[in-house]
């Protein structure tokens, strides 16, 4: 499988109805706006794979790997799936792409997983809190594990001709 790689950034070119029209010769500089239309297309709404991450952690905002279009905070949409409810250990990297190697206990019988686990969208600051039950006491944590991708739409930005 390959992957789709551009030489450039492609933005979006609006092109005039009249020049594209029924019985109107099709120009080469139409007929290169429809090419980098459909490249902007193409990389419009990207998903990309951001790695494992934990409690405190902030996630930077992603570089395309199609074309190295760097996206912003505000282009971005954080999601997440659960990997464990355990805290993590070293070695451990915020980010990295393998999961992390992850604690052999817990303080107790988990009680509510996951609760109040969110990432801000506007800074990428992971929350995570877990909480557990042991002998009639709750025990609140930041343990946790997630997985994350961020789900970016670059905005519409004319092309460079």
């Amino acid at each position: 499988m390959s992957q789709l790689v551009f030489s450039s950034i492609p933005g979006f070119n609006d092109i005039p109805d009249a020049a594209i029209a029924g019985g109107v010769p099709l120009t080469d500089d139409s007929i290169q706006k429809i090419s980098h239309d459909a490249k902007f297309g193409a990389v419009r709404c990207e998903i990309i794979f951001m790695g494992f991450y934990g409690h405190g952690d902030t996630i930077p905002t992603p570089t395309s790997p199609v074309d190295g279009y760097p996206f912003a905070r505000a282009e971005c949409g954080f999601v997440w799936s659960i990997y464990s409810n355990r805290s993590r250990v070293m070695p451990y990297t915020p980010g990295q792409q393998y999961p992390p190697p992850q604690s052999n206990s817990q303080p107790g019988v988990l009680y509510n997983f996951p609760g109040d686990w969110d990432i801000n969208d506007l800074t990428g600051v992971v929350n995570l809190r877990t909480t557990y039950w042991s002998s009639g006491t709750e025990t609140v944590t930041t343990d946790g594990i997630i997985k994350v991708y961020c789900f970016a739409h670059r905005s519409s930005v004319s092309a460079a001709n």
